[in-house]
């Protein structure tokens, strides 16, 4: 074969040029879908309680890249508070500027990684553009709410304690040697099956 004609890219290449392809294809696809919902839930709301205000600009940094349309905002006549019934019904927060899908994996790797630089950065190389800061990661870390799980408890409180003595002898030393004292402090969750073998 002609080599002149074998100037194919790297398959890394048709990898990453693909992936870009799809992420704009896709971002075009979530931003019809999100003013399409935004949309139904306007003609379905309760139009005696959410009186349709204005519209509304919004950015979003998603797996796909930055998306940008107008949601309806209405004002609550109950409460006579502004709410975006979107933001409401898909459970995130508009004013954020980020999905909570992206949002979650800075987070996760701001908490496993060795710090909001590398999360930051981490996040750009794999979806190709710059999505946070590690300054704006740090700050929505600081407003997440944490939440434990719950400790699990042996049903009886038992703590065991083993001791022994270890005589150990010494090199270049008069004294032939000196007991070194041993202690291991242990809960144990189940008890241990004794097998007895017969001698």
């Amino acid at each position: 074969m002609n080599k002149d004609i074998m100037n194919l890219p790297t398959l890394k290449e048709i990898e990453l040029d693909l992936f870009r392809v799809l992420q704009n294809t896709f971002a075009d696809v979530l931003k019809q879908i999100l003013e399409e919902l935004d949309q139904e839930i306007a003609s379905n709301r309760d139009k005696k309680q959410f009186y349709l205000h204005d519209k509304r600009d919004i950015s979003l940094e998603t797996m796909f890249g930055t998306i940008s349309f107008r949601r309806n905002y209405y004002r609550d006549r109950q409460t006579n508070q502004y709410v975006c019934l979107l933001d409401r019904y898909l459970a995130f927060e508009g004013t954020k500027g980020v999905s909570p899908l992206v949002e979650n994996l800075a987070m996760e790797m701001a908490v496993t990684g060795p710090s909001y630089r590398h999360a930051s950065s981490t996040l750009e190389q794999f979806l190709g553009y710059h999505v946070m800061s590690h300054e704006t990661i740090r700050q929505h870390l600081l407003e997440t709410e944490v939440s434990f799980k719950k400790e699990m408890r042996s049903s009886r409180r038992v703590l065991f304690v083993e001791a022994d003595g270890l005589y150990v002898k010494r090199q270049q030393e008069k004294r032939k040697g000196k007991e070194e004292k041993i202690a291991f402090v242990h809960k144990r969750m189940e008890q241990e099956r004794k097998t007895h073998h017969p001698y």
